[in-house]
């Protein structure tokens, strides 16, 4: 449950950074106050004392963004950055998000309807007890020797006087 707790923690620093870095600020500025006390308590001048506090402390920028790298999500935040990046170039160029939008919606649209074929016709399948007794019949030409599709009245004849096949369409 205490990665469960850090977690959530880290994502509410995601979410509510501003506040986050206010705290973090004070809470930086009041050790960098409390070194400057210690400092002038020790005979330094105000700048002295403030210049050995702040090194003391490796930076203030620098341990706010290695508190940052912690604190965070880091792969949340740089995707919520692109996005936030993205969007502002969208709205900067209104032409090219409506063209964009549009190749978008036409290709996801032709692959739907590709996927929805090729699921139906290759994937799922015959709608057939026994698929693989079904043939197809086709006339012989004896002229030509070329196999050809069924004339209407042969298939009629087959059709009503076959026993051998189960049943016949067209």
């Amino acid at each position: 449950m205490r990665w469960l707790r850090g977690w959530v923690i880290r994502l509410g620093s995601v979410l509510d950074r501003d506040s986050r870095d206010r705290e973090l600020a004070d809470e930086l500025e009041g050790h960098v106050q409390m070194h400057i006390a210690d400092n002038l308590l020790r005979g330094m001048s105000p700048q002295e004392a403030r210049r050995e506090a702040l090194m003391k402390l490796g930076g203030v920028t620098q341990t706010a963004e290695r508190y940052r790298e912690r604190r965070g999500i880091p792969i949340v935040e740089t995707l919520l950055q692109d996005l936030r990046f993205a969007a502002r170039m969208l709205r900067k160029n209104p032409g090219f998000t409506a063209v964009a939008v549009l190749v978008m919606a036409l290709g996801i649209g032709a692959n739907t309807a590709m996927f929805s074929v090729v699921n139906a016709v290759l994937l799922k399948p015959l709608a057939f007890n026994d698929p693989d007794s079904i043939v197809t019949l086709s006339s012989l030409w004896k002229k030509s020797g070329h196999h050809g599709q069924v004339s209407a009245p042969d298939y009629r004849d087959w059709r009503d006087q076959s026993s051998a096949f189960e049943s016949m369409a067209y």
